[in-house]
């Protein structure tokens, strides 16, 4: 069933009702000033649980009666007027305001970036700073700043390293001859021991006695200290401690028969070049490690995305251990155990990553795929519409774009516009701005979408073009087609397009209208149907003039205005024309001049007359010329129930004195255009509503008709039964 919105006290409508069927697109067609901005407005407040003050009825200062607003849910209602022109479209920096929200981004997108993320999400958390890898990372690291390497990747022979490579600082296998010195080299202090006992014999050793204890130099004290000399110094010391404290720390990793040779080699001048060469060794295979397990440790998942997935790759396979860079030193099986879970973890990670670019291919394809698709939608209907415009979209960033317009040249080629809100006519801004907000209520989705009076200002072209783009008959998820839509609009184009004649191609369940009007504050709505209440405008006059209930005044201009539809030139060709012309201006017998000189002849009158009885079966001349005296026309005009037939009477008294329709003029012209138009039904359109059932006759001409009778009646003194 339709939902039903009440509406109270809302600027010139006291009260009425309007139905709103879902999944349809309904069209509210009515005159300027029944209110229809008033409806919009007051739909969209309630929507955003707003106050209706601002729609106060003009005048008001009652409070008894506010505006009220009934069947309305909060949120979900997006409306196209000039408000959202002004604060949604013609941007700085962008046609739209957030373009790639309303442009792009879908369904099918968020499921693209939910698959990435996921897969992000398992390599951020993969590699989680395993502790032992923490550990041993920080333990090699010891080990390599013990051994200084130049850039050129040798041992930097300089301080301790210089001395360790020329024979001295093994303090852990001193010489034979400094054994009784043994407890000394087992202390941790061993470093500062031998600094301090060189520092005493380098300065007062040559005074022949023992710095320390001043007891006199013998053959064995002075060989312990030559010996002592040329075996240590500091720095030598603490760099061969600090390398055996860091191979002792990393013993679990490495290989014990390797460092037990290693070892063996200090102080032993013999061996210095092999010495040297292990230690570079051991050296080059700590650092390599250790660069692959700081980057390990190091490693940000929460660094990783979309843009940097490229280098992801390489990072993680820089992380892998390839075995044959560390073949002498770190062999153990505990080394190699760890290594294999490293090496594992990564090569699922790389897998991952596999997945993951594959996934971001779709992604970005989906993006392209989307940009390309929505320039191909815009540009067509700009091209079917007219409009020398080129639309096109510009990714800026992740998540963000730019929509922009170009104007295309005489030579084909598209130049930039600077600001297109400033540079484009009314027209251009307004029907571009109604396509964009079309896919800014897809993208939102709202409940109910609003458009008030739309196409209004347009040409016919660019109506059709225009609406025929936002209800794309097969384009649900493209279009406002089969969504809930209220258009509320003075054209009736619509009606005829999309009621009639199906020019829009819409299921007849997916369109409905109804006209409404404004009497005296109330709103009424009545609906339209197909076939029964729109028909082109001559059947209607056909129709009018057929029809024995109405005023005899209406059905002769009717059946005048439907003789002048068959010819092109009635008057030369149409005897019953004259003979309904000569009635309308009163002439006493029929004429075939303007002036009513030119006497029809008998044979003409019978043929006119023959012809007029088709449609009016009873008629003759003088009773009807009786009926259309001023005074019987201003009679039948006050009992008169419908408006439309009410003008009819009314130009026909005006055409009987041309001082009357002057007065008429100098009172209202513009009542007297229109009156003198009445006949024409819509003159715009081929189709019109049936005026037997819809008062199409706006309210402000009924009020001023009425004026202007009142005032002919007062002349005339024209007696009322």
């Amino acid at each position: 069933m339709p939902d039903t919105i009440k509406i109270q006290n809302c600027n010139n409508i006291m009260s009425g009702e309007i139905e709103i069927c879902a999944d349809k697109l309904n069209i509210l067609f009515g005159r300027n000033g029944t209110g229809k901005s008033t409806i919009a407005r007051a739909i969209y407040l309630a929507s955003q649980n707003k106050p209706l003050t601002e729609l106060t009825p003009y005048g008001s200062v009652s409070e008894d009666d506010p505006p009220s607003i009934e069947g309305v849910e909060p949120g979900g209602v997006a409306i196209f007027d000039d408000n959202y022109v002004s604060q949604y479209v013609y941007q700085p920096d962008s046609l739209i305001k957030d373009a790639f929200e309303v442009l792009i981004r879908s369904r099918e997108y968020d499921e693209a970036k939910e698959n990435i993320d996921d897969a992000l999400t398992k390599i951020k958390t993969t590699i989680t700073g395993r502790k032992e890898i923490v550990d041993l990372q920080g333990q090699i690291g010891v080990l390599i700043e013990t051994i200084k390497f130049t850039t050129n990747n040798k041992i930097a022979k300089r301080g301790g390293a210089k001395g360790i490579l020329e024979g001295k600082g093994a303090y852990f296998k001193p010489p034979e001859e400094l054994s009784e010195l043994k407890p000394f080299f087992e202390e941790n202090t061993v470093s500062k021991w031998a600094a301090w006992r060189l520092q005493g014999y380098e300065q007062f050793g040559q005074k022949g006695r023992c710095p320390y204890c001043s007891t006199g130099d013998t053959k064995k004290t002075e060989t312990i200290n030559k010996v002592f000399t040329d075996s240590f110094d500091k720095a030598s010391v603490e760099t061969a401690a600090a390398i055996i404290k860091a191979l002792e720390g990393l013993k679990l990793y490495l290989s014990e028969d390797k460092v037990s040779v290693l070892v063996s080699l200090f102080g032993v001048k013999e061996d210095l070049k092999v010495l040297e060469a292990q230690l570079t060794k051991l050296r080059a295979e700590a650092k390599y490690l250790h660069d692959r397990l700081t980057a390990i440790v190091s490693f940000n998942g929460l660094s990783v995305d979309r843009d940097n997935i490229a280098d992801l790759e390489s990072k993680l396979t820089d992380m892998k251990v390839d075995f044959r860079a560390i073949d002498t030193y770190f062999v153990s099986d505990l080394t190699k155990s760890e290594m294999d879970t490293v090496n594992t973890e990564i090569d699922s990670l790389l897998g991952k990553v596999g997945i993951l670019k594959g996934e971001i291919g779709k992604y970005n394809k989906y993006i392209q795929d989307k940009i390309k698709d929505r320039k191909q939608d815009i540009n067509d209907f700009l091209n079917l519409a007219g409009f020398k415009y080129m639309f096109d979209v510009e990714m800026v960033g992740e998540n963000n774009a730019r929509a922009l317009l170009k104007f295309i040249l005489p030579d084909g080629n598209s130049g930039d516009i600077q600001s297109p809100g400033k540079h484009l006519s009314w027209g251009e801004k307004h029907s571009f701005a109604l396509i964009l907000f079309m896919f800014d209520a897809i993208h939102s989705d709202p409940k109910l979408v609003i458009l008030d009076d739309p196409i209004s200002s347009f040409d016919s072209n660019k109506k059709y073009a225009i609406i025929n783009r936002l209800f794309k008959t097969g384009k649900k998820g493209n279009s406002l087609y089969e969504k809930t839509v209220l258009m509320l609009t003075h054209d009736f184009e619509p009606v005829i397009d999309y009621i009639q004649t199906n020019s829009g191609r819409q299921k007849p369940t997916s369109v409905c209208a109804n006209y409404f009007e404004n009497k005296n504050g109330v709103l009424q709505c009545t609906p339209i149907r197909k076939d029964e209440d729109l028909m082109s405008a001559v059947v209607l006059l056909k129709e009018l003039a057929s029809d024995a209930t109405i005023d005899i005044a209406a059905r002769i201009g009717c059946l005048r205005k439907f003789i002048e539809h068959q010819y092109k030139d009635p008057r030369a060709e149409s005897d019953a024309y004259n003979i309904l012309s000569s009635l309308t201006h009163g002439r006493s017998e029929p004429t075939i001049d303007k002036e009513g000189n030119d006497k029809l002849s008998d044979g003409q009158v019978t043929n006119g007359i023959k012809y007029i009885k088709n449609f009016i079966s009873d008629f003759d001349y003088a009773a009807v010329l009786a009926q259309c005296t001023p005074q019987c026309l201003m009679e039948r005009y006050a009992t008169e129930p419908s408006a439309y037939i009410r003008m009819l009477i009314l130009r026909a008294y005006t055409e009987q004195d041309s001082e009357a329709r002057e007065r008429l003029r100098k009172y209202n012209d513009v009542l007297r255009k229109y009156v003198d138009e009445t006949y024409h039904i819509e003159n715009d359109y081929l189709y019109s509503l049936d005026v037997r059932r819809f008062n199409i006759v706006p309210e402000n001409y009924i009020i001023d008709a009425e004026q202007y009778v009142a005032d002919e009646r007062a002349r005339f003194d024209f007696a009322t039964e």
